[in-house]
């Protein structure tokens, strides 16, 4: 009987490390290959770069860039023209034209179509810019302003009437990756960019407007569901207990 019991316990103490060696195994397995872990939600800080700019964009005086995320490299430009043939008669032929235009490849401008012109569209405050948007790289005209003395037409795109102003939406490239942003212009005895901004984080949107951040973008905003008991989660120990668990139960 006694030794029964002893072999008894010899084949228990075998059993017992046999187990524990392939529970080992098992972990080891599980953990390289990602068996029994849940994905732990993942969020980005985004945050919005506010600049405050105040600068004329004068008439005849060449392109006026400006740098949307001030790393020194110029993303977008301004021209601003104006032309008045007082002295042709007998028609005194007039133009005035502001457009925006990239500054370097892959940059684009929220655009609008305006009597067979891609024009930069003229946002309101709140505009969702981003992923999706009516972007081109092409040189949009704000406005085209011209005629004469007997044939006068304001024409096209739609800033022409925004004398208060309005926001032109922004797609360009930093290191390989798409960042938006926006621009405020207002027009009155001169042109002024008033101010920029751009979001940090790539390929993430920003409102028309919006000059403060920051704020959280979740990536992945599900709460993890409650996970069946696996063997690659008990080879984990506590460990893995703990992520067996439900929610409530963590809580307190």
């Amino acid at each position: 009987m006694t030794a029964l019991n002893g072999d008894g316990n010899r084949g228990k103490a075998a059993l017992g490390s046999r187990l524990d060696q392939r529970l080992l195994a098992y972990s080891a397995a599980a953990t390289a290959a990602g068996v029994g872990l849940l994905a732990v939600p993942q969020s980005a800080e985004a945050k919005i770069v506010y600049t405050a700019a105040n600068i004329t964009i004068p008439a005849n005086a060449g392109l006026v860039s400006f740098d949307l995320n001030n790393d020194g490299i110029p993303d977008f430009a301004f021209y601003n023209t104006s032309y008045f043939g007082g002295r042709r008669f007998p028609l005194g032929l007039y133009r005035h034209d502001l457009a925006v235009e990239p500054a370097n490849p892959g940059n684009e401008v929220w655009t609008v179509q305006s009597q067979g012109l891609a024009c930069a569209a003229a946002l309101p405050a709140g505009v969702k810019v981003g992923a999706g948007g009516p972007f081109q790289s092409v040189q949009a005209p704000m406005f085209v302003d011209a005629g004469d003395y007997t044939n006068q037409f304001s024409a096209r795109c739609p800033w022409h009437d925004k004398r208060r102003g309005a926001f032109l939406g922004l797609k360009f490239v930093v290191n390989g990756q798409t960042h938006y942003g926006w621009a405020h212009v207002t027009q009155g005895a001169t042109t002024v960019l008033n101010g920029y901004a751009y979001e940090t984080v790539p390929n993430q949107a920003i409102f028309t407007g919006k000059t403060s951040g920051p704020s959280t973008a979740e990536l992945n905003s599900a709460p993890p569901l409650p996970q069946p008991a696996t063997l690659g989660m008990l080879a984990a120990g506590s460990r893995g207990l703990a992520i067996w668990r439900r929610p409530e139960e963590l809580i307190g």
